[in-house]
């Protein structure tokens, strides 16, 4: 019980890491970004750049995918499937996004290009999303004997009582189930 525990924490805090390390980068425009201080240019080659990188993670995908079918992987491969098909949707809208901003921009339309902007940057964060979805679909590789995992557990005894929960665990009735019903009266 006590290595379940340390395995499931180390895996949570290895998705954690994971997570935090596919967030949408400062140049995107997500969170408190001023999109109105970047320059036209600025702002096209961001774009640009954040299409190209859904494209690598695409290719990445598929990698991934390759590699769940090639090891017989059913649900791995099912998993893998299935966000790649929202992937290359997104990336589909996504591209459609950034001609329009290229579009916006070339007529003067400023909160027009940033709104589509902020559309790719959005679709960006979801493409992360679907691709930690894939990474993991094949599972987290956890080395049991490793020397690197802290195996100390602090416990000082004390479990927090909560007076509703101790009238939950009452002991159990014993019932007596009926005899069962013969189908055919003459047996």
């Amino acid at each position: 019980m006590r290595k379940l525990i340390i395995i499931v924490g180390t895996v949570l805090s290895v998705l954690g890491v994971s997570l935090l390390s596919v967030a949408v980068p400062a140049s995107s425009g997500g969170g408190d970004t001023d999109l109105s201080k970047f320059s036209n240019d600025e702002l096209v080659s961001s774009a640009q750049a954040m299409v190209r990188k859904m494209e690598s993670q695409l290719g990445d995908a598929f990698k991934l995918l390759e590699a769940s079918v090639t090891a017989g992987d059913v649900g791995a491969t099912t998993a893998r499937n299935d966000a790649i098909t929202k992937i290359k949707s997104l990336l589909k809208l996504s591209e459609e996004n950034f001609v329009t901003l290229q579009g916006k921009i070339a007529v003067g339309e400023r909160d027009d290009a940033e709104h589509e902007y902020v559309k790719i940057a959005i679709i960006l964060e979801k493409v992360n999303e679907l691709m930690s979805q894939v990474r993991a679909a094949g599972g987290i590789d956890v080395d049991i004997e490793s020397a690197q995992v802290n195996s100390e557990v602090d416990y000082d005894g004390d479990f927090p009582l909560l007076a509703d929960l101790a009238i939950a665990f009452l002991e159990p009735v014993d019932l007596v189930p009926d005899p069962p019903i013969h189908a055919s009266p003459y047996f």
